[in-house]
């Protein structure tokens, strides 16, 4: 839950005694550790500095930190990764502080006459204030601590004391509380614990916690007029397709939407025993049920189906691509839906509904890969408003896109998206194990580090169904994606087609590269090499650099990018910062450690006051 403050906030690590917390705990950990019957030990702890003293470099000893910049004490499971030159006397500067190194406690300075209490609570913040009491530090006698009662309340704390403006700080604060209620609920009700055998789409519905570390990654607001949804009280897995009718003219649409989902039309018309009235002016488009309320606000010239034209649908992980049993038997459905996950609204922007059929029929043909290995989803057709306002236009879209999940047992394959193989807290057997050990029987270190696979982002994994060997992978989005026109042109000789200023270009390959380390190296194959337990050992970013090694040449400006020795840091996506600046397509980044040349915890990294960094 200390995840929520990734960028914005300085880091401090405070190396003391080995960890001898006993951490039974809640599985949100908001502010308790059960069963404590002796005092605690001391574990390792982080300290995360608020307003200005964040926001400076590190000051002279002889100018003390005190209570009021503590934003929170964070106490941690394992050692985080350092900056390579932190330079402070008063602890190791951290780099990047990842969810798994953290306890589930974390703890706000206060001062106070009278201690608190809570026997296990007053003497941490007793053994907390020794360790504190050094140079560079100053407490008074009345330093107590209390665990941060929700991440609501630290979050209003951080944002008064950076002068967020309060519009900003409310709506990110409802966010918080959104992400925080979805996330209790998806742990009180988890899915069951998906097994080799499930289908595709039980895959997909398997997910209980999401993005590993996006701050609001549970976060499910729906935008008025859509009714609100509490947890339970719909079932966004599986929800209803509706139809929607407007005037060609004020769409755009691009190739043959219209004969892609004629499909959709006949089996609604089957389903409800009468023909779909439809007018050759007009354009019958299908929406998420739940988008209706939208579209009838916004769109005045739209003809609304009635409910008894409607299909089942099974949705997949991001709620807004959905399958149509027993329609299509190689296609899916994208749909704009005016629900805010994470940070984003889930509608389809013009620029994106533009992009996706013309990159899928221009540019994957061109690109050379192992079509064995390598599997691209195209996206066939689309239809979206012409509203001049995008945010108008956004809310009415939808996208055909190809479904090789779909038939994928008759091609003696099992399609699993990659997210739901670093998953856990499922109901059922070994449902606490993540589902990449689980069903693979990585059950110990070394049957993980043989094991280790690349995980990229919006992937699904191909697996044969009798030996379970992975035999490749299908990208199935392209909103991960960067683009630099000029290289695409003189290696495809393919000219790029796209809405000018789209997020999706890059002004030079360093930008791409940094989106390609996000996604590929600090999203995704970061969560999986820490759900091996291959992290702090070395041990899984070792076979990150030995197959990165073997598969760029050195005198590619990647390997310069990535591998060279002096590339302590990349450039890292910046999630708060971002969304205090209302930002979403277009990036903020900040200096992260590249994690291509970590090479685990020794001894000397976990303890001592200033040990050598190992990067």
């Amino acid at each position: 839950m200390a995840d929520y403050l990734k960028e914005p906030v300085q880091r401090w690590h405070l190396p003391s005694h080995p960890i001898h917390v006993n951490n039974h705990t809640r599985r949100l950990g908001q502010g308790q550790i059960r069963n404590h019957r002796t005092p605690p030990v001391l574990p390792r702890f982080c300290v995360l500095l608020s307003g200005e003293a964040s926001s400076r470099p590190p000051q002279p000893l002889e100018n003390p930190y005190t209570t009021s910049d503590i934003l929170a004490i964070v106490l941690l499971k394992h050692v985080p990764v350092f900056k390579h030159d932190s330079t402070d006397l008063r602890g190791r500067e951290i780099g990047l502080l990842d969810p798994m190194d953290m306890l589930p406690l974390t703890l706000e300075v206060i001062e106070r006459d009278s201690l608190s209490t809570d026997v296990f609570h007053r003497e941490l913040g007793q053994a907390l204030h020794t360790r504190l009491d050094a140079p560079g530090w100053q407490f008074s006698q009345g330093f107590a601590v209390e665990p941060s009662p929700d991440p609501v309340a630290l979050w209003n704390k951080f944002a008064i004391s950076h002068n967020v403006d309060e519009s900003m700080m409310k709506e990110i604060a409802e966010e918080f509380e959104s992400s925080v209620k979805w996330q209790k609920y998806s742990y009180e009700y988890p899915p069951k614990a998906p097994l080799f055998s499930s289908s595709s789409i039980e895959w997909e519905q398997s997910i209980a916690e999401g993005h590993p570390t996006h701050p609001m990654h549970k976060t499910r607001v729906f935008l008025s007029p859509m009714r609100d949804v509490t947890p339970g009280g719909f079932d966004l897995y599986n929800p209803k397709l509706r139809f929607v009718a407007l005037p060609k003219s004020s769409l755009n649409i691009t190739y043959n939407f219209e004969g892609l989902t004629q499909p959709l039309r006949d089996a609604v018309s089957k389903a409800v025993g009468k023909i779909m009235p439809s007018s050759p002016d007009y354009l019958v488009i299908p929406v998420h049920e739940l988008q209706v309320a939208h579209i009838e606000d916004k769109f005045k010239e739209a003809i609304i189906y009635p409910p008894e034209f409607s299909l089942p649908l099974l949705a997949q992980q991001s709620i807004r691509s959905v399958i149509v049993p027993n329609v299509y038997q190689n296609l899916s459905l994208k749909l704009g839906v005016g629900i805010k996950l994470t940070s984003a609204l889930r509608t389809i922007s013009p620029a994106s509904a533009y992009l996706g059929p013309r990159f899928s029929a221009q540019v994957v043909p061109a690109i050379t890969m192992d079509h064995n290995i390598l599997t691209v989803a195209k996206e066939l057709a689309s239809v979206v408003h012409a509203h001049p306002e995008n945010d108008v236009a956004k809310h009415c879209a939808a996208i055909v896109r190809e479904a090789h999940e779909l038939n994928s047992e008759a091609r003696g394959e099992r399609l699993i998206v990659c997210t739901a193989l670093v998953e856990s807290g499922h109901e059922g057997k070994g449902g606490h194990l993540p589902a990449v050990i689980r069903i693979f029987d990585l059950d110990s270190e070394e049957k993980r580090w043989n094991g280790s696979m690349t995980h990229p982002q919006n992937c699904v994994a191909r697996f044969d169904l009798k030996t379970k060997k992975i035999l490749g992978f299908i990208i199935r989005d392209f909103g991960g994606i960067r683009v630099h026109p000029p290289t695409l042109l003189a290696t495809t000789g393919v000219e790029f087609d796209v809405v000018e200023g789209h997020s999706i270009i890059a002004p030079d390959l360093d930008d791409v590269y940094a989106r390609m380390y996000h996604t590929v190296i600090h999203n995704h194959l970061q969560q999986l090499v820490r759900i091996l337990g291959l992290h702090y050992n070395g041990r899984g970013w070792e076979v990150v650099r030995k197959n990165l090694v073997a598969n760029i040449p050195k005198e590619h400006s990647l390997y310069e990018a990535w591998l060279s020795p002096e590339k302590k840091t990349f450039p890292g996506k910046c999630f708060m910062r971002m969304r205090i600046a209302s930002m979403y397509r277009f990036h903020l980044h900040g200096p992260f450690p590249n994690l291509i040349h970590y090479r685990g915890v020794t001894e000397d990294t976990a303890e001592g006051s200033l040990p050598k960094v190992i990067q």
